[in-house]
């Protein structure tokens, strides 16, 4: 035997360490009272759904949280998912749930069934197989009759009901008490020693059916907005915008903006339909959350009976692409396709909106369009989460630079400038797709940066030399802070035409 080539070469693949992946700023929760078919059970907190339909089947047409999410989709770009959360809003009785087996949808025609006249196939009930045998569908007409067949294989007093599901088109056995009773609990369909097997034609057996596991009745008590908010961020935090889909007091809308505020980068949405919330008295609940200034709330006026305006407000607030050239964007001036423009609201309104920060959707001319596209306060949206963008994405790529990196970042200068070029990549990004730009700098000193100076690259990264770390934070391997000043690009929201002529 020959000697092996690693004695000479020996060639390794070093291991390569995952980045860290950046926030879902586009991910809205839309929060809801309703049940459908969703919240069946006292655990589950949240689904996400791709489409509006996806929310119809799950809650019904009619109800809030798909009137919701129509409004929400309607936005361009739409966004590709989003998340229904549960809000508890009164005490909620979740009726028990039965035991059962429901098989995926029959890919076979009645007439294959029609040609069995001695089927078979074994179910396990409560732990125990039971033979199904001389399954006769030669009278079968449709597969409802398929259905009558199996129940009335079945054993007496099993408790057991057998269901045609012409919507999913499938069969379904499920127990006919509900509740969680191991004597009807079901297991997968599976071949006996004799009879034609039928259960892989009916789509009950393992790898093609679920199985149900029946539940108790539970009741989940009534919670505020806030303990909502809390319990959807302990299971899951990759979320951002926030809307509740139901109407919610002035105290229930204060609760959830002081969580926003507190809370680590979200935003939430408020649709305004009474016309006192316009006014400035401290009576007014905006203009008390006005006083407090969070930057976090954006409220959307109206009163042509589109009660879920705000979502479609905070769908195109947050569905700019980061990474695509030029993707930046300001909320004034664009249109919302599911909300109709109010053509009755007045210039003392537009007044009385502008001076809290609530948006409105009228039209200029004829041209429907949101103005003023700000946060309740006066920040503008598109500043509020392009900061957080950027934010995240620093926070995210200093992570991934130490952590990915096979030995170390030393602490030392060089090292300070592996981390700093590193961060240099999201600001190119940031300029590139529009959110910085250069311009003159008129804020505090930072580095080498002074008031006046031309900051031409939109962004200035900064450390001190780490002859000036202290002792302590070099034991503890901190390292040397690193300053940023951003330029923001901005938007023009209006401008004057001063025309010269001449006769």
């Amino acid at each position: 035997m020959s000697l092996s080539i690693k004695e000479v070469v020996n060639a390794q693949i070093m291991p390569q360490a995952m980045a860290a992946r950046r926030r879902d700023l586009s991910m809205i929760a839309i929060f809801t009272p309703e049940i459908g078919s969703a919240f069946t059970d006292d655990t589950t907190r949240y689904v996400i759904v791709s489409s509006a339909q996806d929310v119809a089947n799950l809650f019904g047409t009619t109800s809030e949280a798909h009137k919701a999410a129509q409004s929400l989709f309607s936005v361009r770009p739409a966004p590709k998912r989003a998340l229904i959360a549960r809000w508890a809003k009164t005490k909620q009785d979740i009726p028990a749930t039965a035991n059962a087996l429901k098989g995926s949808t029959i890919s076979v025609g009645i007439n294959i069934f029609k040609a069995i006249t001695e089927g078979a196939m074994t179910l396990n009930v409560g732990g125990k197989d039971v033979l199904l045998s001389g399954l006769n569908f030669s009278k079968a007409i449709d597969f409802g009759d398929i259905a009558a067949v199996l129940q009335k294989a079945l054993p007496e007093n099993s408790n057991l009901s057998v269901i045609w599901d012409a919507t999913g088109h499938r069969i379904i056995i499920q127990a006919s008490v509900a509740g969680a009773y191991p004597a009807t609990k079901l297991g997968y369909v599976t071949e006996p020693e004799s009879g034609i097997y039928v259960g892989s034609l009916l789509k009950l057996q393992d790898g093609q059916a679920s199985i149900v596991v029946g539940k108790a009745a539970v009741t989940v008590e009534q919670e505020l907005p806030s303990e909502a908010l809390h319990k959807l961020q302990n299971l899951y935090q990759d979320w951002y915008g926030v809307y509740f889909a139901d109407v919610i007091t002035d105290e229930q809308l204060d609760d959830v903006h002081t969580w926003i505020a507190a809370a680590d980068m979200k935003v939430a949405a408020y649709t305004a339909l009474r016309d006192e919330l316009l006014d400035w008295d401290n009576r007014n609940i905006l203009k008390k959350l006005y006083d407090k200034n969070a930057g976090r709330l954006m409220v959307e006026y109206n009163k042509t009976g589109d009660d879920h305006a705000a979502v479609s407000l905070l769908g195109i607030a947050l569905s700019t692409n980061w990474n695509a050239q030029n993707a930046a964007k300001t909320v004034k001036f664009k249109q919302q396709t599911s909300v109709r423009s109010d053509d009755r609201i007045t210039l003392s309104d537009a007044e009385k909106c502008r001076r809290l920060g609530v948006n409105f959707y009228t039209d200029y001319d004829g041209i429907s369009m949101i103005a003023e596209g700000v946060m309740l306060g006066g920040v503008f949206i598109d500043e509020t989460v392009g900061l957080d963008a950027f934010l995240d994405a620093c926070q995210k790529q200093a992570f991934s630079t130490l952590q990915g990196n096979p030995t170390k970042i030393p602490q030392t200068d060089k090292g300070q400038a592996m981390l700093i070029g590193a961060l240099d990549v999201i600001g190119k990004e940031f300029v590139r797709n529009g959110f910085l730009a250069g311009g003159i700098w008129r804020g505090n000193d930072v580095g080498e940066l002074t008031y006046g100076d031309r900051l031409d690259n939109g962004f200035y990264f900064y450390s001190d030399s780490y002859d000036l770390q202290s002792l302590a934070d070099r034991e503890t391997r901190k390292a040397m802070p690193i300053m940023c000043a951003i330029k923001l690009a901005g938007a023009i929201h209006s401008v004057d035409l001063l025309i010269q002529f001449n006769r």
